[in-house]
């Protein structure tokens, strides 16, 4: 089946481009990509610019999951096949995720949650894992850019259908599910925080480092803001 157009400029919006070669792609060798990180976000910190990084796959993540609530499929491709374009939006250096439409990977009701462990363990967390092993930082740093953006595309579909949003928080609130890590990042974050509370006031304990790069504010929400 031919990938829709209009879900395409759907994706576009969320910074995820689908059958689109980048212009200005980062590099897949890891440490290539950090140097190149480092001069694109305009931080001499390794720790910084992967921080970076996570903050705006966060944005591919998320998108995953609207595409399984609202078109019952999503993109079936290691972290590591993902490709990363420099572009610059807002008056911002940024990056969006380019996504070969062959990896969409329709699924049944039964399978969702086998398409969550897919996103949590075999991008996200290989994704981290990859990163780590060249830059000393904080997995939960990375964990919580990611998440933050999952939280606000939940709190919003709560108010659509507060069924499929506690059926699908309530996978990824539960710790076995997270195997083999010891417990689920996303309950560590909320915590007894409700949906709504977690994107209305400050929730994190780490901070992003957004505050360490040029051109960047401290974040509303940030827990460190001196």
């Amino acid at each position: 089946m031919e990938f829709p157009d209009q879900l395409k400029i759907t994706l576009a919006s969320q910074s995820v481009a689908v059958d689109r070669s980048p212009a200005k792609p980062l590099s897949r060798d890891t440490e290539t990509r950090i140097e190149e990180l480092k001069r694109w976000s305009g931080s001499d910190n390794s720790g910084v610019a992967v921080s970076y990084f996570f903050r705006q796959y966060a944005l591919f993540a998320s998108a995953q999951f609207h595409l399984l609530t609202y078109h019952n499929g999503y993109f079936e491709c290691a972290g590591e096949d993902l490709a990363f374009n420099r572009v610059h939006n807002y008056g911002f250096n940024l990056l969006e995720a380019h996504v070969s439409s062959a990896h969409f990977k329709r699924v049944g009701a039964n399978e969702r949650f086998s398409a969550f462990h897919y996103i949590v363990h075999e991008q996200t967390a290989r994704l981290i894992e990859e990163f780590r092993s060249h830059v000393k930082i904080s997995p939960l740093i990375l964990w919580d850019n990611v998440l933050g953006s999952i939280i606000w595309f939940y709190a919003n579909l709560e108010q659509r259908d507060t069924r499929r949003a506690a059926a699908d928080l309530d996978w990824l609130m539960d710790a076995a599910n997270w195997a083999p890590m010891r417990k689920t990042q996303l309950a560590r974050l909320l915590g007894d925080a409700s949906l709504g509370q977690a994107v209305s006031r400050p929730l994190r304990k780490t901070c992003c480092l957004y505050k360490e790069l040029p051109h960047f504010d401290t974040c509303t929400f940030c827990p460190q803001p001196n």
